[in-house]
């Protein structure tokens, strides 16, 4: 990356910034079906203020990576805190993560490929260098890609879940993107998805 603040740092830390959006979300909305509002307020950060008052510029790479692992290694210890208090939280927990990508869609009359981009453009998957995603098929009326490494399991690991949770949840947040559109999401396999348009 570029010793320099540019165009790709600052759409990297809007991916961060819609992450900890997702956590504030969850963390409110569980607190409040609590009883207790401020119960989760320990995985939130707050912090958000424009990337250039925040960011340390004689080390961005490393600034902009330390935000990303700090951001998904509280999402996953939120997600495990609220599901130790309620083992039976879990199809809540989806709900609010579909709702949360709703309310953060992808436009109405999108393509397959506009909504895979717009899915790199919102959601955290390492940095840029990490060349997570492949495309494996492409076509007008869908779009099949895979992801190479798992940049996420290991959080949720630490935070005593399977990292087949984060995949659980991603699936929901992505659909929920797409819940205006006509288009689908599968996963044919692990780390595996397929958009496509509805017949």
């Amino acid at each position: 990356m570029s010793l320099f603040l540019g165009p790709i740092h600052h759409w990297l830390y809007r991916k961060i910034r819609l992450q900890e959006e997702l956590i504030t979300t969850l963390a409110e909305q569980e607190g409040a079906k609590s009883g207790d509002s401020g119960k989760y307020e320990n995985f939130v950060n707050r912090e958000l203020r424009p990337l250039e008052e925040l960011i340390d510029t004689d080390n961005i790479h490393g600034w902009l990576q330390a935000r990303i692992h700090d951001a998904e290694g509280r999402y996953a210890a939120l997600v495990s805190a609220i599901l130790k208090e309620d083992s039976g939280a879990l199809p809540r927990i989806k709900e609010e993560v579909f709702a949360f990508g709703a309310s953060n869609a992808v436009e109405a009359d999108a393509s397959p490929a506009e909504a895979y981009r717009y899915y790199g453009d919102n959601l955290v998957n390492g940095m840029p260098c990490d060349h997570v995603d492949r495309v494996t098929e492409q076509a007008e009326d869908h779009i099949s890609w895979t992801l190479d490494q798992d940049l996420h399991g290991e959080f949720w690991i630490e935070a005593g879940q399977s990292p087949a949770l984060y995949y659980e949840l991603r699936l929901e947040e992505m659909r929920g993107m797409l819940s205006g559109t006509a288009l689908t999401l599968t996963m044919p396999s692990e780390m595996s998805y397929e958009l496509r348009a509805k017949a």
